[in-house]
């Protein structure tokens, strides 16, 4: 039979109807399931924590292009059955149809191992808890070689180089070593904090990144796997309700006194194997509302368990999805575990105290941790500046027009609102500033434009009165590692201090850090997330200013609001923070007429 197909109506094309030859097969599949690097990880973790394993070790070298091992002390495979291991659609995890229905196991498709041989010279290694000597296989890129008996102890090792050496057009699109190394350290990272029974070890590069001992406590994995620093700050939790019998919901969280500013640190678990569910995650951080600042996010580590008929797990090959059949359900229990357990462990929160009384300069400048206002030009009067043009738009964005030679007038500030909130008068009508983007302006100036273009050369720096220690989740470690240059141009000292850690001697000269620990992870996180500037210097330099500013709900007086205000004015690009958030508003004098029906 042919089919003549018509997607281009100049060329009529008439294609054979053929089976695609099994090699091509295998590429295919191993496609769907073995995508990148970490998602190999991925499901080799999840075959040794079947086998039930209580230790797995991984080893990676060049973000896993250039070799992956996952070795396990699990039950391992028969000698007889290595062939069948490397095979598509053969597993030891179901037997029929009705095995769907109950799933007790993390994998079931019988795909892994078939699909990483098919792109990768893997080397398999095995010894049944029964048998008296292991056995090897290899398989170079779908070429199946002969099995041969090796002295092995018990478990299972699983070696995978050059992985899509025969798929060029994926491997060009895997990300730098240190990015796909970030990528295993999260996934290996979530399953050492989901399984803390197990012992997990990382090593990159002949370096180890983390390491759980395996005793079962939760709070000991989190150590292991985000530091000491981070695991203060945790808490379980273990909800469940007589009335919804075979529910749960269990696991690691972070208390509101710790955040991060990307999700990257949130893991969802279901039935045991790590998803992605976008109904979990808005449950789990709508808990934390009013708890935490708006673009900031809460850690943890959330497992759901719910009766194996309410829920389908074979919605995609990487097994990363899943549909329940009860998600309001699933939503609520999700809100009530993690609200149960932040109430049991989160003190209540003191009412801020007004200050009543005008502050000195020199308290002007150690509240605030303004800039030095002696290093900026001399302020022009009120008297020689001219109106600006009036935005159209009723409380519009302020204008970009320059008036005798300044983007903004001179501001007369009147007060405080919401403790967020500056309002002060200019001669076209009234302003309102935002007192942290605005501040966060100023910073951004001052640290940027004395950053150091040369190497050579070593910006204005503060040296901290004592180092400073800090302990980076695997990710965050790749990012360090790739951004020590231009950390450095912009004034911070900041060098490797053991595997995965760091010590601060110094920061730029004009931050004012109250943690530089806690700065340099926000830093760190958000180049990992994308970054907000034109380069990744600019996008540090950006991280740095918001984390050094004042606070919204911080309560000012007016000298103070006064400085800050006068700084705003001298900077290049006043109207909008680094992150491009406006930092103020203007209403004309027309607009408050038209408002109160004087026009």
């Amino acid at each position: 039979m042919a089919l003549r197909c018509r997607y281009d109506t100049r060329v009529a094309t008439t294609l054979t109807i053929r089976k695609l030859p099994q090699d091509t097969v295998g590429r295919i599949a191993a496609g769907e399931v073995i995508e990148r690097p970490a998602a190999a990880v991925k499901e080799l973790l999840e075959n040794a924590i079947d086998a039930g394993a209580t230790r797995i070790d991984i080893v990676v070298t060049e973000g896993g292009t250039v070799a992956l091992e996952v070795r396990d002390n699990g039950g391992g495979i028969a000698l007889g059955d290595l062939p069948l291991a490397v095979e598509r659609h053969a597993t030891s995890k179901i037997s029929s149809l009705a095995d769907l229905d109950a799933l007790s196991t993390l994998g079931f498709r019988g795909e892994a191992l078939a699909s990483l041989a098919a792109v990768s010279d893997l080397r398999l290694r095995s010894r049944w808890r029964d048998d008296a000597v292991g056995g090897e296989l290899v398989v170079r890129f779908g070429a199946v070689g002969q099995v041969r008996e090796v002295a092995w102890s018990q478990g299972t090792s699983v070696l995978a180089r050059d992985l899509f050496a025969n798929l060029p057009a994926r491997r060009k699109f895997l990300r730098q070593p240190a990015t796909e190394s970030g990528y295993i350290s999260r996934v290996v990272g979530a399953y050492a904090l989901a399984y803390p029974g197990i012992a997990f070890s990382l090593e990159v590069d002949g370096k180890p990144v983390l390491a759980t001992d395996g005793r079962g406590d939760p709070i000991a994995a989190a150590t292991g796997v985000w530091g000491v620093a981070v695991a203060e700050h945790m808490v379980t939790l273990d909800y469940a309700e007589a009335e919804h019998p075979g529910y749960r919901v269990h696991g690691i969280i972070s208390l509101p006194t710790l955040d991060r500013a990307t999700r990257q640190q949130q893991h969802v678990f279901a039935q045991g194997r790590l998803v992605s569910s976008r109904q979990i995650s808005t449950a789990f951080e709508q808990s934390y509302h009013t708890l935490t600042m708006v673009g900031r996010h809460p850690l943890g580590c959330i497992q759901i368990v719910v009766p194996p008929d309410r829920i389908d797990v074979n919605v995609h090959p990487t097994k990363t999805e899943v549909r329940f059949a009860d998600e309001r359900l699933v939503f609520a229990l999700v809100q009530r575990a993690v609200r149960t357990a932040l109430g049991a462990h989160t003190p209540s929160q003191p009412i801020p105290t007004i200050f009543s009384t005008p502050l000195g300069d020199q308290q002007v400048q150690r509240r605030l941790s303004l800039s030095h206002p002696e290093d900026w030009p001399v302020r022009p009067q009120p008297a020689a500046v001219a109106p600006t043009q009036a935005s159209p738009d009723t409380f519009g964005v302020a204008g970009v027009a320059t008036v005798g030679g300044r983007i903004l007038p001179a501001l007369r500030v009147l007060g405080q609102v919401a403790g967020c909130f500056i309002v002060a008068e200019g001669p076209d009508g009234m302003y309102l500033i935002d007192q942290h983007a605005a501040h966060e302006r100023i910073m951004f100036e001052r640290i940027y434009s004395a950053r150091s273009a040369d190497a050579a050369e070593t910006p204005a720096r503060q040296v901290l009165l004592s180092p400073v220690t800090v302990e980076l989740h695997p990710a965050a470690w790749g990012v360090f590692l790739d951004c020590k240059d231009e950390l450095a141009s912009l004034g911070f000292d900041a060098e490797e201090f053991g595997s995965g850690s760091v010590v601060i001697r110094a920061v730029p000269a004009d931050l004012r850090v109250r943690d530089p620990a806690k700065t340099l992870q926000v830093m760190l996180d958000e180049i990992l997330a994308g970054g907000r500037g034109d380069s990744r210097a600019e996008s540090l330099a950006i991280s740095a200013a918001c984390h050094s500013s004042i606070r919204a709900g911080q309560l000012l007086s007016l000298l103070e609001m006064r400085e800050l205000v006068t700084q705003l004015e001298r900077c290049s690009s006043p109207q909008a923070c680094g992150h491009g958030r406006p930092t103020m508003l203007r209403m004309t004098v027309e607009d408050l007429e038209r408002q109160f029906s004087r026009r």
